[in-house]
């Protein structure tokens, strides 16, 4: 799983979005009571916390509110406009993605 993560450094920010999504959605299941599925998924979930603990602030928040929290839709319309919210949230996914 890590080299997966580590292999999309060289893809676009959109392409880093998406596949990070889509391998946060096969490690953990929040509905789910035990949540993690794999012993490989908390070693994941570990870097993936030490990792946003090595972001800026700004980059923290939209990380934080996207992966942690998992808000959708228009949550960042009180913070940001569509266009600086999606160049900060490439930033910060590119930043996040080098810090795994």
């Amino acid at each position: 799983m890590i080299i997966r993560v580590t292999g999309m450094r060289s893809r676009s920010c959109r392409g880093n979005y998406r596949n990070f999504k889509r391998l946060l959605d096969e490690i953990y299941d929040p509905d789910k009571d035990d949540g993690l599925k794999t012993r490989t998924g908390e070693i994941v979930i570990r870097h993936v916390d030490s990792a946003i603990k090595m972001l800026d602030e700004e980059d923290r928040f939209i990380i934080e509110k996207e992966v942690v929290e998992g808000k959708r839709g228009n949550w960042f319309l009180g913070y940001y406009s569509p266009a600086s919210y999606y160049r900060h949230r490439n930033r910060a996914y590119s930043n996040f993605l080098r810090c795994l």
